[in-house]
């Protein structure tokens, strides 16, 4: 089976918007990018920024409108960032199943998450702006459970019998190669800052005098004061 499906269904995933405009006109726009959702229930359709020669989602391209599956690991990271509106946007069009996630064609706002500490009066003016539902949670467990009741995303057990179990611990295992080697990288990184603070330490607090350095033309003599 190939390691992505296309769904051509509703579906809908959990994300996050930025917030633009002036007060009181304010638009929800794509976190990582310079797109602004249009309002009034219209659809965002999804355009790719590398080539002209294909249309979104595709494969083995990043092209698409992306969302995530409702588990703890995604609600607790839409609930994080507290300069984004969390929420659950529907899916429609072409869309591609991957183990986290999906990208699709066309998006639009189904649902904004009003966290406790929020602003909730834009919360429920960007709500009515995009003929969105405003759901209070107070924890990733509490967006999990809205999605469960509401039947909401793609649980674990459906996105391994969308994609297969093969490809979905393939891509479990190369997840988990990554971070490996990223945190190797990390504590090389680490490494190499603190031998270099500890090399200019010593050599910031050397005795002063005359001191002689072996090297490939002979021997140095430095002074220093």
């Amino acid at each position: 089976m190939s390691d992505t499906a296309l769904v051509p269904a509703p579906l809908y995933g959990l994300r996050t918007w930025r917030v633009v405009g002036e007060s009181g006109a304010e638009l929800l726009a794509a976190p990582h990018q310079h797109t602004d959702w249009p309002p009034g229930g219209a659809w965002l359709e999804a355009t790719c920024e590398r080539s002209r020669d294909h249309e979104p989602p595709n494969e083995g391209c990043g092209c698409g409108i992306h969302a995530w599956h409702p588990s703890r690991r995604s609600a607790k990271r839409v609930l994080a960032s507290r300069r984004e509106i969390p929420g659950i946007a529907e899916l429609r069009g072409a869309t591609e199943v991957h183990v986290d996630g999906l990208r699709a064609e066309r998006a639009r706002p189904y649902v904004l998450f009003l966290a406790r500490g929020r602003n909730g009066r834009l919360v429920h003016r960007l709500a009515q702006a995009y003929r969105a539902e405003v759901v209070e949670v107070d924890s990733a467990d509490s967006v999990i459970a809205f999605c469960r009741a509401r039947g909401l995303g793609l649980d674990a057990a459906t996105v391994v019998a969308v994609l297969g179990p093969a490809t979905a611990e393939e891509y479990r295992r190369s997840k988990r190669d990554k971070l490996r080697l990223d945190a190797l990288r990390l504590a090389a990184a680490v490494a190499a800052v603190a031998l270099l603070a500890v090399a200019g330490l010593r050599f910031a607090t050397d005795p002063p005098g005359d001191r002689v350095l072996h090297g490939r033309m002979g021997e140095i003599h430095t002074h220093s004061r």
